[in-house]
């Protein structure tokens, strides 16, 4: 055959390539053997026979190489491809040139002179690029220079700070934040505007060069594109002038250029404008908040405040003591974090013949003659004269959510005498602020009445499950499920959580006191004074929920519940346990609490008055520097709605009133009733309270299953309670009919609970009962017939937890 015949020329091509690919497959098959091998290992393997053998046999099972090596074309692709190259090969092999297929294909699809991507390819090989670009290199950084300098000077850099918050200096921002590396090669890009640097070279290039343009496609002997090949000697090239460029831009000449630069002036102008703005805010801001939060509270500074300090931890008896002063007032208040506490001193005192009305944000009753008034923390009057008060839980005042409550009540509430309620971390911080305000203090110390023990044997559920147990678990389901399994056994169980209405809750609480039931199942809502007859409580759970993650508890939270055990008069010792955990517990119990540092102290309303929407008040408030031991309350909420509602025609003093409502925002339905409570205010209109408040109900018709629903519409009714009380003229019939529906809820939640049998977590699947604390959906079985498993005997790989 003729050796210029182009086909077998394109046909020997072919089959080179194709055993190229063969070998790289073959390279695959053995990479595992390769892997361990030196180079020189590796050098060897691949010349032996077991290496030649593996591609010959490739070889003599490919099909496309058999073909070729018969001097035939096999895919069709092939006789296409060579009915387009022919003429490229022949003239090649004509001028004796070796056929480069991939060269070829690339001068075939530019569509250029044979003569002409030869040209090319010499230039790229011979680096004429770079010797022309290195040659051009001094006109080139002159230029580049001369562009730098008129960007500098005449650019626009209002968007380039524009991620800066109001900068004292804008040119030392511009220059730190865009110049602190000097001129860099994407800033030579933007002098460059409209155009680039990248074309400048380019063109460059083009004008010296035009064959490069047109051969853009055609690749190398190395396989390597023309383009590609440019564009590394055009980044090579803006890496020589960026350095250059650099050394003759230092920083004071940089600042000079930008000095005079008119944009950079006129966003100094306006920046000094706003800062301007921000310090006379800021001076409001002072003198709206004193130096001292102390005298946020005026009417408390013009009297002589004796305070008396009740130190003890949990079942000393501080509380009792305390309110013992109240039953002798003849105007006195109890102030504690719960509604049930509150009713709880509402009860008792009336029983001891002291007339005591309960005034909460979800309730009123108002007792004629009444010489004390029982409320929750929040509902102080700072403007009435008490002759005693007495504040329970005072630790929390470092709570960051709700401790703002206790800070204002002893800061301003306007007593005579106060006593004050806390765990023994809390005698510093308070003596502190107590003495920081010139009051008289005295300090009561209490002890422990009956003794907190760790049990040394464990505690395994149900069976370890005695009479006189709090079990604790830190969700309603958790608590539904615990006691579902309990009564199914035998016991009469009582369910304290938080999402019970306080009537149901005391209702759960009195028949555990009289003997009705004989467990107590409950989150840690039972942690905050509530006097229950516990021998032993018992965590179930060492985890819990705290609105923003899944976190274990604090030291404090593990003491604050554990010391229900032991109530005094009834049992002579309080035992504690845990269900896997129980030297956690143990150890956080044999723990000294850290003492606390700070105190939470409120969005303050006296800066209402100032020019600025609450969003920012709100903003600003925040910014302000922490003054002694006290820290700003947490305001993520009250922001987040008053962004939400907030528009330019705003009463900043009606929004406030209602951001101030305790509500559950997370609740759709709720937000949706609450936004429309406001918008109807700002309108002068009042909701028709009694039309949307839910209807009347029969406890006695209440199912288990409305059980969620039921507890929905008592906060929706606390919802309509606070805004009647607040903002409707003359309330006393809503708000009682409001009550009389809280109550049927209240007394249908009580039937289900002491009546029905509560709901128990079951595989959706198969209806299997799962136990209390199981971590999935479905059962094992199910989910490993799901999983395909074993089949329907459900045999095979299984998670590891099972029933």
């Amino acid at each position: 055959m003729n050796t210029l015949d182009p086909l077998q020329i394109y046909i020997d091509a072919l089959l080179e390539e194709r055993k190229a690919y063969l070998r790289q497959a073959a390279l695959k098959r053995v990479r595992g053997e390769l892997r361990g091998m030196d180079p020189k290992e590796k050098e060897t393997f691949l010349q032996s026979k077991a290496f030649t053998a593996l591609l010959f046999r490739m070889e003599r099972s490919d099909r496309i190489a058999q073909t070729l090596r018969r001097g035939e074309l096999a895919p069709p692709y092939q006789e296409a491809e060579y009915s387009q190259l022919r003429g490229l090969i022949q003239r090649e092999a004509e001028n004796g040139r070796d056929v480069d297929l991939v060269f070829l294909r690339g001068v075939a699809q530019s569509r250029v002179n044979l003569q002409r991507a030869h040209l090319a390819v010499r230039r790229i090989e011979q680096l004429e690029v770079r010797k022309l670009l290195d040659g051009r290199i001094r006109p080139l950084v002159s230029e580049a220079c001369r562009k730098a300098e008129e960007y500098l000077k005449n650019g626009s850099f209002t968007c380039e700070i524009s991620a800066i918050r109001m900068p004292e200096d804008v040119l030392s921002s511009i220059v730190k934040d865009k110049f602190s590396c000097g001129i860099t090669p994407e800033l030579l890009e933007q002098a460059y505007h409209p155009s680039s640097l990248t074309s400048a070279l380019q063109n460059e290039i083009w004008r010296s060069f035009p064959e490069l343009r047109a051969c853009g496609a055609v690749r190398t002997k190395g396989g390597r594109p023309i383009s590609n090949a440019v564009q590394d000697e055009i980044r090579r090239a803006k890496d020589i002038l960026s350095a250059k460029v650099r050394k003759r831009f230092p920083e004071e000449r940089i600042r000079h250029l930008l000095s005079v630069n008119q944009s950079v002036r006129k966003l100094q102008k306006r920046y000094d404008a706003v800062h301007a703005k921000e310090k006379k805010l800021r001076t409001a801001l002072l003198k709206a908040v004193p130096e001292h939060y102390r005298d946020l509270y005026p009417l408390a500074r013009q009297m002589h405040r004796g305070f008396v300090l009740h130190i003890g931890p949990t079942n000393s008896g501080k509380t009792h003591e305390a309110t013992g002063r109240l039953r002798g007032a003849m105007h006195g208040i109890y102030l504690g974090p719960l509604r049930l506490l509150a009713a709880e001193q509402f009860e008792t005192m009336n029983l001891n013949d002291v007339p005591c009305s309960l005034v909460t944000g979800e309730e009123q009753i108002l007792v004629n003659g009444s010489r004390v008034q029982a409320s929750t923390v929040e509902m102080a009057d700072l403007r009435e004269h008490y002759d005693v008060a007495v504040i329970d839980e005072c630790q929390m005042i470092a709570d960051r959510e709700r401790g703002g409550a206790w800070t204002s009540a002893i800061l301003g509430l306007c007593a005579d005498e106060i006593h004050l309620c806390a765990s023994p971390d809390a005698e510093g911080l308070l003596t502190r602020i107590i003495t920081d305000l010139g009051d008289s203090l005295r300090v009561v110390r209490h002890e422990r009445m009956t003794p907190l023990v760790v049990e040394k044997e464990g505690f395994h559920f149900p069976d370890s499950v005695r009479p006189g147990d709090a079990l604790i678990v830190f969700s309603k389901a958790r608590v539904h499920a615990v006691a579902a399994e309990l009564r199914r056994i035998g016991h009469r169980v009582s369910l304290v959580y938080g999402a019970l209405p306080p009537d149901v809750r005391r209702d759960q609480a009195l028949r555990f006191r009289q003997g009705e039931t004989d467990i107590v199942v409950s989150t840690d809502a039972i942690a905050m004074g509530m006097n229950l007859p516990i021998e032993r409580v018992v965590f179930l759970e060492m985890e819990k929920y705290d609105g923003d993650i899944t976190r274990p508890l604090l030291d404090a939270e593990i003491k604050q519940i554990a010391g229900r055990a032991g109530r005094y008069g009834k049992y002579e010792i309080g035992y504690v346990n845990a269900y896997g955990f129980k030297s956690v517990v143990a150890q956080a119990l044999s723990k000294s609490l850290l003492p606390l540092n700070e105190a939470i102290i409120n969005f303050p309303e006296s800066l209402l008055g100032l020019p600025l929407p609450l969003t920012e008040i709100i903003k600003q408030w925040l910014l302000m520097q922490d003054k002694g031991c006290f820290s700003k309350a947490s305001a993520s909420r009250m922001e987040a709605l008053a962004a939400m509602m907030e528009t330019k025609n705003t009463d900043k003093a009606l929004l406030y009133r209602f951001l101030c409502i305790p509500f559950d925002e997370t609740e759709p339905d709720l937000l949706a009733r609450w936004r429309a409570m406001y918008h109807a205010e700002c309108s002068r209109q009042h909701i028709s309270v009694l039309q949307e408040i839910p209807g009347l109900l029969n406890p006695d018709e209440c199912t288990v299953e409305m059980l969620d629903s039921l507890e929905a519409d008592y906060r929706c009714c606390d919802l309509y309670y606070n805004y009647a009380r607040l903002f409707i003229e003359e309330p006393l019939e809503i708000l009682e009919a409001i009550q009389r529906r809280k109550d049927l809820i209240s007394q249908g939640i009580i039937h289900i609970l002491s009546t029905q049998k509560l709901q128990q977590r079951l595989c959706p699947s198969c209806r299997r009962q799962l136990p209390w604390n199981w971590p999935y959906r479905l059962c094992d079985l199910c989910h490993d017939r799901q999983r395909g498993y074993g089949g329907e005997g459900g045999h095979g790989p299984r998670r590891k937890r099972r029933h």
